[in-house]
């Protein structure tokens, strides 16, 4: 059995599969997929949003109603796009986690991994919950008062709404509405879906890597301190088990290291349109919150929207947060080990490892902003300060 067949990576790999973007799946498949999901956008985004811009123009409220949900398509489109610009890249990355598994040592290295690997389908199904029932209350928002004047059989009239704003020229309003309600929503959750893979795809490589540098620190703090048994003529090294270990060591430092950095080709570019973005998309949301929550459903859908979208910046930050970490505590692990017991040369192998863990890991926004929790306090502190002049 495959090792993305196992519960730590099978979300990771059904939406990349439903995506077309599973490195292991058939050309003939993904290419069905990918053209689906882009039809799917073009015909919401460039035809029937587009139509709903031109045709209320002068319409402040559909206007700003329209603003959020054309830089989630911009979005979308960073992202998807990455992912297929970046498909050999991203190739790599599951061979190498493939691979990483097959050379562990002992069973507390692979439990080492796995350890890592548990937290990352647990924050990926929690990410995807949210993410799932945010969108969900998303597009029901405009047929709750629909559904609660069914049940309280009340005479009430409410207008015919959809999630987004869209118009669809060739039906008729009053008479196909839950049709073309239904195809909005399919619109949404096609987007939904990809921004959602591409987020899980990302969090799952990245406890990946923080499960290779946990494996490092494990074997460096577990180097055997024998003493060097000379040879009494030659005066050389006949037997030192540290020297062996931690050359070994760096072996495995050197295959995180890459993997981090494989990790920063793949998705700095995509973070960097998602980081431009976020900052007016929360501003124009809080805008929204200030002028247009009339109804207790539109308050739950505009705050649940903003809580959506700081979260989803919230994660990358953190990741790329705990990725810094893990390789920089490498630095303690190396200060763990009985150094005055090992060899010269040993000893000289601990400090270039320690120079080399001292210069962190990290996930970048187009290698311009460091993704981390500093940098995103400030992107919220610059959201709240930008939503207050807009609002002058």
């Amino acid at each position: 059995m495959s090792i993305y067949d196992e519960p730590n990576y099978k979300l990771a790999k059904s939406l990349s599969i439903v995506t077309g973007r599973w490195p292991y799946q058939t050309y003939g498949q993904s290419f069905i997929l990918v053209a689906i999901i882009w039809t799917a956008f073009t015909l919401q985004a460039n035809a029937f949003q587009t139509l709903a811009i031109i045709l209320h123009f002068h319409d402040r409220e559909i206007l700003l109603e329209a603003m959020a949900p054309y830089i989630i398509d911009i979005m979308f489109v960073a992202k998807y796009m990455n992912a297929s610009y970046s498909a050999k890249l991203m190739k790599i990355c599951f061979d190498k986690i493939k691979m990483d598994w097959t050379l562990l040592h002992n069973d507390e290295e692979k439990r080492i991994l796995t350890h890592h690997a548990n937290i990352g389908r647990l924050i990926s199904t929690g990410y995807s919950a949210f993410a799932a029932v945010t969108t969900a209350i998303f597009i029901a928002e405009p047929i709750i008062p629909r559904i609660v004047n069914e049940i309280t059989k009340s005479n009430a009239t409410y207008p015919l709404r959809f999630a987004l704003p869209v118009e669809y020229v060739i039906f008729e309003k009053e008479n196909y509405y839950w049709l073309m309600f239904t195809i909005t929503n399919l619109f949404a959750i096609n987007m939904i879906i990809v921004i959602i893979m591409c987020d899980v795809v990302f969090i799952t490589c990245v406890q990946h890597v923080c499960g290779l540098f946990a494996v490092v620190g494990f074997q460096i703090e577990s180097t055997p301190l024998e003493k060097v048994v000379k040879e009494e003529a030659k005066g050389k090294i006949s037997s030192d088990a540290s020297y062996k270990h931690l050359v070994s060591c760096i072996r495995s430092h050197r295959r995180a290291l890459e993997f981090a950095d494989l990790l920063e080709d793949t998705f700095s570019k995509s973070f960097g349109v998602v980081v431009a973005l976020n900052l007016p998309m929360m501003s124009v949301t809080a805008m929204q919150i200030i002028t247009q929550s009339n109804t207790v459903q539109q308050i739950l859908k505009y705050l649940s929207f903003a809580f959506a979208q700081m979260l989803h910046l919230y994660f990358d930050c953190f990741m790329s947060q705990n990725l810094t970490d893990k390789s920089v505590r490498i630095q303690k692990c190396i200060a763990n080990v009985k150094y005055y017991d090992l060899s010269i040369e040993s000893q000289k192998l601990l400090i270039l490892m320690t120079m080399r863990s001292q210069i962190p890991c990290k996930v970048t926004a187009a290698k311009i902003m460091e993704l981390s929790i500093e940098n995103f306090g400030n992107v919220k502190t610059s959201g709240s300060y930008f939503t207050m002049l807009m609002s002058m």
